[in-house]
């Protein structure tokens, strides 16, 4: 992504199943064709409009094209539970970790969510569980980038380790969608800005090498951005 090409670059903290703060966002931003929009991922789960919000987002790439999706660590272990390659793929783990919520926003009842869980083969499991989502948003999450870079900044879901350079770090998957480590360093040796979200946070946190932006929509109810060359934040509350 070349810097000189957009009027401006944000990016967007972890939403978390929450659609309206994020419609609420774009207003208070006013999303103008030469911006740049990088969502750091964690569209999913814990909140209730997980389906409506990803379909937002899915619409979102053709009415403004000058967009990055970022895999979070909750698509990763969505992709797990249906059975695609993933860190995570224990389907208990997603479901402890907001799936549910999930799959409610998807009408599968209650009822249907205890029989799928209770297959015991992982493969029909997984199957079952495919059926339960629309192709397109399958092919949504299964599009998701790990992380996109510009002449100055680094943008991943959860962060890298701080004694490596970005070179180094962006090839280690699990630090990218779960590190935390990289928020309490000193010194980070990246030689540019690092831009993520995962770790919620009540306040955003930025240094001239890490800009850390989920501040726990769900937990805190703000959801943040940033315009990453000015530092300027925007943000909403729930």
């Amino acid at each position: 992504m070349q810097e000189d090409a957009y009027s401006r670059i944000i990016a967007i903290g972890d939403l978390h199943g929450h659609r309206a703060p994020l419609k609420e966002l774009f207003h208070r931003i006013d999303l103008r064709s030469s911006d740049f929009i990088v969502f750091i991922g964690d569209y999913v789960d814990r909140g209730p409009d997980s389906k409506d919000l990803v379909q937002e987002l899915i619409d979102l790439r053709f009415s403004h094209p000058n967009a990055a999706f970022l895999k979070g660590n909750h698509e990763d272990m969505l992709l797990g539970a249906l059975g695609y390659s993933a860190i995570v793929s224990d389907l208990q783990t997603w479901m402890y970790n907001g799936g549910a919520a999930t799959l409610l926003s998807y009408g599968v009842e209650m009822g249907e969510l205890g029989r799928i869980q209770s297959i015991w083969d992982n493969g029909e499991r997984s199957a079952a569980l495919r059926k339960l989502l629309p192709p397109a948003h399958i092919d949504f999450f299964l599009g998701l980038e790990l992380y996109v870079e510009s002449e100055g900044f680094f943008f991943c879901h959860a962060g890298l380790d701080p004694d490596q350079s970005i070179g180094q770090g962006k090839n280690n998957t699990y630090h990218l969608l779960w590190m935390r480590d990289h928020l309490y360093a000193e010194a980070p040796v990246w030689e540019k800005t690092v831009v993520c979200g995962h770790t919620p946070i009540e306040y955003p946190l930025i240094t001239p090498k890490l800009i850390s932006i989920d501040t726990g929509l769900h937990y805190f109810g703000k959801l943040t951005a940033v315009e990453v060359r000015s530092r300027e934040i925007f943000q909403v509350s729930m």
